[in-house]
């Protein structure tokens, strides 16, 4: 069982006015998942199992291979799956966080922030259920329209149920991500927009969303190694390179985007705060300097001396105004999700060396 207080709905989440919608299909199951005496990754861990063993079936209910013979393919294919499954729950958890992180910075700006918490971490029903449609009519369309692309030539309409399930699963995850994404960039720059806490001093509730858009964007560059790593022909030929390059590059854009554009309206908001300081500052400054000089012409050495020591001091809160932070992120956050993207690069190269070595 989930032990962590985030993932129990507060009571006010009980109540109609903090869910204005139903929750999607998949956060049915996340609740459920959730609601299970057992950790919830020894869950997916038996959930993965299922998965791989769902996927290698197609082959034994097609006579392609023998039971209990797995096929090696299906079977990571199969696992996969269910640790793509695993990412939007794992985003769920973390939009919770973030926004009871965020909570001291939001302040009043919000009449109920219980009802924009849900809509952050539930997506609404319509959407994924169209999205799931949508996968398990195309993925069987694209079966018949091209079988030896598609690589289901030999399956009996038995072995290709286990296999839909699997691969429509796959393409229901992957838009759901995209989806939820997008809804929580809009929610997220709101927030930051009607926050009424601004404090550069205490910018820890401000950093609280930079975690969420870094994991969403690190979800969609794992998916690209993913798909590089278990495709390793994909960089053999020119033509290969014309249809996959595009497709990563685009995937890392998107990811770029997930993470920054939701923090540009914070980091503004920031700057302003930041600058209104330094101008009180150069205010006070400016006002000193006056009274300094008219005790340099006062011959008032004690005055001069006094007055010396407070523009110094001054001088050093505006050297430390220069370095406050002015981008909602951890020096972590950033550190983490700029390895992120070179992972792809590491994939790619890794991929290179052993195809030199071994052949």
């Amino acid at each position: 069982m989930a032990t962590d207080a985030l993932t129990t709905a507060p009571a006010a989440a009980a109540d109609d006015r903090a869910r204005p919608y139903a929750p999607s299909l998949l956060d049915r199951l996340y609740d459920w998942i959730e609601s299970l005496p057992v950790p919830i990754w020894l869950t997916y861990v038996v959930l993965a199992v299922a998965g791989a063993l769902l996927a290698t079936s197609s082959q034994w209910l097609s006579g392609l291979r023998r039971f209990p013979d797995p096929e090696p393919v299906q079977l990571v294919w199969g696992a996969i799956t269910i640790v793509l499954l695993a990412a939007p729950h794992r985003l769920r958890l973390v939009a919770r966080s973030s926004f009871e992180q965020f909570r001291p910075a939001l302040g009043t700006g919000v009449a109920e922030p219980e009802l924009v918490r849900y809509e952050l971490t539930v997506m609404r029903p319509r959407p994924i259920l169209a999205i799931i449609a949508f996968n398990f009519v195309i993925t069987p369309l694209y079966y018949a329209i091209d079988p030896v692309a598609s690589q289901v030539v030999g399956i009996t309409p038995a072995g290709l149920v286990p296999r839909l399930l699997s691969e429509a699963t796959v393409g229901t995850v992957l838009v759901a991500i995209l989806y939820q994404a997008i809804r929580q960039m809009r929610i997220v720059g709101r927030l930051h927009a009607v926050a009424d806490r601004v404090d550069p001093f205490r910018p820890s509730p401000l950093y609280a969303f930079s975690r969420l858009t870094a994991e969403v964007g690190f979800v969609l560059i794992a998916f690209n190694a993913l798909g590089m790593l278990l495709n390793p022909g994909i960089f053999e030929s020119a033509a290969a390179l014309v249809i996959y390059l595009p497709w990563i590059a685009g995937f890392t854009i998107v990811a770029i985007v997930v993470f920054l554009v939701p923090l540009l309206g914070m980091h503004r908001r920031l700057e302003r705060a930041k600058d209104r300081h330094e101008d009180a500052a150069s205010d006070r400054l400016r006002d000193l300097l006056g009274e300094l000089n008219e005790a340099i012409d006062a011959r008032a050495t004690d005055r001069v001396d006094a007055l010396d020591r407070t523009i110094s001091a001054l001088r050093h809160e505006r050297e430390l105004l220069a370095k406050l932070p002015t981008w909602p992120w951890s020096a972590g956050t950033i550190r983490g999700f700029g390895s992120a993207l070179l992972l792809p690069i590491a994939v790619f190269l890794v991929q290179r060396f052993l195809t030199q070595v071994l052949t």
